[in-house]
C-alpha cells in the first residue's frame, strides 16, 4: 500500500484503460445489447458512488479504494462502448449505400498515400441526399489526376462498395479488425475516369500543415537529396514514409532501427530538449517560466501537426506537455503518474487507440527505461564521460528491448540480435539528422547555405544507410519465425516484473512466482513440440488468384503453388508464412503447379488428393484420378461435364480456388453438398 501511495494517478487511471481493453476486445459480440450494456453500466456507477460515500463517512479507505477502481472500470468500458458505432459502423449498410455501382460523396479527411499502383485515400462517403455517412477506405488507379487528391477535397466517385473482410488464412493478420478500431468497415476501387472533383473544401489547419510539410520536402529536394536519403529525411524529421523503399525499411527492421523511421517518442524528445535549451534564458525572467512552458506546448504540438499528427507523435506531444506544466509549477513529478495522465487523455479522447500496437509499444518503453534503466546504469560506472555516455545508451536500449521483446515477438515473430550495435549508432545519428534538417529550414532562404546543410544531411543519412544495411546483413542478426500467443506474452512479461521484484525487494514470494510461471512456460512449450512433431494434414490456402496447397508432415512441408507466388517473399509472409512460425516448420520443399502435378493423383501417406486444371486437360486424360475416395482442388476453369463424372465416381470433397467469380462459386455450392469454396477461408483437412 505504501509503494501504491506514490502513484495516486495509476491507482485510479489503471483500473480505467483495464475497462477499456475488456469492452474493445468484447464489443464485437455485445453490441447488439449496447443499450442494457450502458444502462447496467450507469446502475453500477450509482451504486458504488453510494458505496464510496459510505466508506468515507465511515474512515474506510480499503473499501474506498476498491469501489473507485470499480467505479473508473466501469467508466472505461462504457466510453469504449459508446464508440462502439465509430468501431463497427452500421450508417453505410443500414442507410443502403452498399450494392452495385453507385455515385458517392466523399471528403478526404487524411492525406493520400500514392503507392506503386494505386492511390490510397481514407474519406467518409454519403449518398447524394447525405443521409447516411461512414468512413471507407478507397484504392484509385494510379494516373496523373489521382496523384493530385489532396486532404479535404471533396468529390463524386462511382463505385462498388464492399465490406472487408479477412481472408481466413490461419494465423494471418486480422486486417479486418485493425481497420474497425480505424472506423473503417468498407473499401472500394476506383477506376480511372470514375470521379471528378466537386470542390477543394476547406482543409484548414491540418491541411495547412499537409502543405507545409510538401513545401518543406521540397527544400530537401532543392538541397540536393534524393532517392534513399530524400526518403529517410522524408520520414526521419517530417514523418513522410510514403516514399520509404521496401527493402531499406526490411534493414532497418532487421538492425532494430525502425522506430528512427517512424516520428515517435525519441524524435519528440530532441525537439523539446532543443526547444528547452534554446528557451532557458526565459526561466530567469518573471514569468517567464510559464511563457516558456506556453511556448513548448505549442511547438511540440506544431511539430507533431507538421508530421501528420499521426497516434504516436500525439501521445509524445501530450507525454512531453505534462512534464512541461510539471517544471513550470516547480513539481518534480513522478513519471509514472505523468505517464497515467497522458494515457488517461489519449483514451479518453480516442478509446480505441489503446488498441494500436504503437501506443502499446511506447508506453512499454518508457516504462522500461524508467524501471530497469537506472539498476542497469548502476552495475557500472566509468570517469570517462564518453564512456559513460554510451553506457548510458546502451542501458536505455536494453531496458526498452526488454520492455517491449514479449509484445515484439507476438506482433513482429521477430528478435533483432544486434539491436544494441544498432541503437548505439542510430540513436544519436537520428539526432545529428534532426538538429541538421531543422539548421536546413532555417538557413534554407540563401542557396549556399541550404545546398551546404543538404550536403552534410545527406552525407550523414548516407552513413547510417549503409550501416543499418551492415548490420542486417550479418549472419545471425535477426532471429525470426517465432511464435508466441497472448497467453505467452503475458507470462514472460509476468516473469520480468517477477524478477524485478525480487531484485529490488528480495521477496521470497516473487522469486516462488517466477519459478511457478517458468515451469508452466516450459510445460506449454514441450507441449507444443510434441503436437508439432505429431502434426499430419493438408492445409488449402485462400490466396485471391492463386492456389495455394501445403501438405505438413511433423515440422516439414510440401508446398505447392505458382513459382510467382512462391516467390513473392511479401505475399508469403502475409498469407502462409505466420501458420509455419506457429506450426514449427523447419524444412519447407516447394512443388510448382505446372503440367507434372495437375491432373494425375498424389499420395500423401494413406490419403489421395487432386489439382485439377480441367481447361487444360489434354484428350486421353483418365477422368477418374483417383479411384477412390479424395480430396480434389480445382483452378483455372470449370468443366461441368468432367464434375458430373468425378461426382459419380465417388470424390468425396471438391475445393475450389477463389479465382472464380461469385457466381461459380455459388453454383458448385448448390451443385454438391460436399463441395468447398476456398474464399471462405483456407481449408485444414486431417
Amino acid at each position: 500500500m505504501k509503494v501504491w501511495n506514490s502513484f495516486p494517478m495509476l491507482r485510479i487511471i489503471l483500473p480505467f484503460l483495464l475497462g477499456v481493453v475488456v469492452s474493445a476486445f468484447s464489443v464485437e459480440w455485445i453490441i447488439w445489447k449496447e443499450g442494457a450494456i450502458q444502462f447496467v453500466s450507469c446502475t453500477l456507477i450509482a451504486v458504488f458512488t453510494i458505496f464510496c460515500m459510505i466508506a468515507i463517512l465511515h474512515r474506510k479507505q480499503h473499501h474506498f479504494g476498491w469501489a473507485l477502481s470499480v467505479i473508473m472500470f466501469t467508466l472505461g468500458s462504457g466510453l469504449a462502448l459508446s464508440v462502439s458505432q465509430n468501431v463497427y459502423p452500421d450508417g453505410i449498410s443500414s442507410g443502403g449505400l452498399v450494392g452495385e455501382s453507385l455515385e458517392y460523396l466523399i471528403e478526404v479527411i487524411e492525406e493520400p498515400q500514392v503507392k506503386d499502383n494505386s492511390v490510397k485515400v481514407v474519406a467518409t462517403v454519403s449518398d447524394l441526399n447525405v443521409e447516411h455517412t461512414g468512413k471507407v477506405l478507397f484504392y484509385f488507379n494510379k494516373d496523373s489526376t489521382s496523384e493530385r487528391i489532396k486532404y479535404g477535397q471533396q468529390l463524386l466517385v462511382s463505385a462498388v462498395l464492399h465490406e472487408v473482410e479477412n481472408l481466413g488464412n490461419p494465423n494471418e493478420f486480422n486486417y479486418k479488425r485493425y481497420l474497425r478500431f480505424h472506423g473503417i468497415s468498407h473499401r472500394a476501387h476506383i477506376k480511372s475516369g470514375a470521379f471528378k472533383l466537386l470542390a477543394n473544401g476547406n482543409p484548414g489547419l491540418r491541411g495547412w500543415m499537409y502543405d507545409l510539410r510538401s513545401q518543406l520536402i521540397q527544400k530537401f529536394r532543392d538541397s540536393g537529396l534524393e532517392d534513399e536519403e530524400l526518403s529517410v529525411a522524408s520520414a526521419l524529421i517530417l514523418g513522410y514514409r510514403t516514399e520509404l523503399d521496401r527493402e531499406l525499411m526490411s534493414a532497418y527492421a532487421g538492425a532494430g532501427a525502425t522506430h528512427v523511421l517512424a516520428v515517435s517518442g525519441l524524435h519528440v524528445g530532441i525537439v523539446y530538449v532543443i526547444l528547452n535549451t534554446l528557451l532557458k534564458f526565459l526561466d530567469r525572467r518573471k514569468y517567464g517560466r510559464f511563457i516558456k512552458t506556453l511556448l513548448l506546448i505549442f511547438a511540440l504540438f506544431g511539430y507533431a501537426g507538421l508530421t501528420g499528427l499521426s497516434a504516436s507523435v500525439f501521445r509524445a506531444a501530450t507525454m512531453f506537455t505534462f512534464v512541461a506544466i510539471g517544471k513550470a509549477f516547480s513539481r518534480d513529478t513522478n513519471i509514472f503518474n505523468t505517464l497515467g495522465v497522458s494515457a488517461f487523455v489519449l483514451v479518453a479522447i480516442d478509446p480505441m487507440i489503446i488498441m494500436q500496437v504503437g501506443f502499446q509499444l511506447s508506453y512499454l518503453a518508457v516504462i522500461g527505461i524508467v524501471l530497469i534503466q537506472p539498476m542497469l546504469f548502476n552495475l557500472w560506472a566509468s570517469e570517462n564521460r564518453y564512456l559513460d555516455w554510451a553506457w548510458s545508451i546502451t542501458c536505455v536500449s536494453i531496458a526498452a528491448q526488454i520492455a517491449t521483446a514479449p509484445l515484439g515477438l507476438l506482433y513482429f515473430h521477430q528478435f533483432p540480435n544486434l539491436f544494441l550495435v544498432s541503437n548505439l549508432l542510430v540513436i544519436p545519428a537520428a539526432a545529428v539528422i534532426l538538429y541538421l534538417g531543422f539548421a536546413l529550414f532555417v538557413f534554407s532562404f540563401w542557396k549556399p547555405t541550404l545546398l551546404y546543410f543538404g550536403f552534410l544531411l545527406k552525407t550523414v543519412i548516407s552513413s547510417l544507410n549503409q550501416i543499418v544495411v551492415w548490420i542486417e546483413q550479418i549472419p545471425y542478426s535477426v532471429l525470426s519465425g517465432i511464435d508466441i500467443s497472448t497467453v505467452e506474452s503475458l507470462m514472460i512479461y509476468a516473469i520480468i516484473a517477477g524478477v524485478l521484484v525480487f531484485i529490488v525487494h528480495k521477496q521470497r514470494l516473487a522469486f516462488y512466482s517466477i519459478l511457478v510461471v517458468g515451469i508452466v512456460f516450459m510445460a506449454m512449450q514441450c507441449l507444443e513440440v510434441y503436437e508439432q512433431q505429431n502434426q499430419k494434414f493438408l492445409t488449402v490456402y485462400n490466396v485471391r488468384g492463386e492456389t495455394a496447397v501445403a501438405l505438413f508432415n511433423g515440422t516439414d512441408v510440401t508446398f505447392m503453388s505458382s513459382t510467382e507466388f512462391y516467390e513473392n517473399e511479401q505475399a508469403m509472409l502475409f498469407h502462409v508464412r505466420h501458420h509455419w512460425w506457429r506450426l514449427g516448420i523447419e524444412n519447407e520443399r516447394f512443388i510448382p503447379l505446372n503440367a507434372e502435378t495437375n491432373n494425375r493423383s498424389l499420395g500423401f501417406g494413406d490419403d489421395q488428393f487432386a489439382i485439377l486444371d480441367l481447361g487444360k486437360q489434354e484428350n486421353g486424360v483418365e477422368v477418374n484420378i483417383l479411384g477412390n475416395d479424395g480430396l480434389v482442388v480445382i483452378l483455372n476453369s470449370i468443366d461441368w461435364n468432367l464434375i458430373d463424372k468425378l461426382s459419380s465416381d465417388s470424390v468425396s470433397d471438391f475445393v475450389v480456388s477463389n479465382r472464380f467469380g461469385p457466381r461459380v462459386t455459388q453454383k458448385l455450392k448448390d451443385y454438391r453438398s460436399t463441395t468447398f469454396v476456398a474464399e471462405q477461408g483456407a481449408l485444414i483437412f486431417r
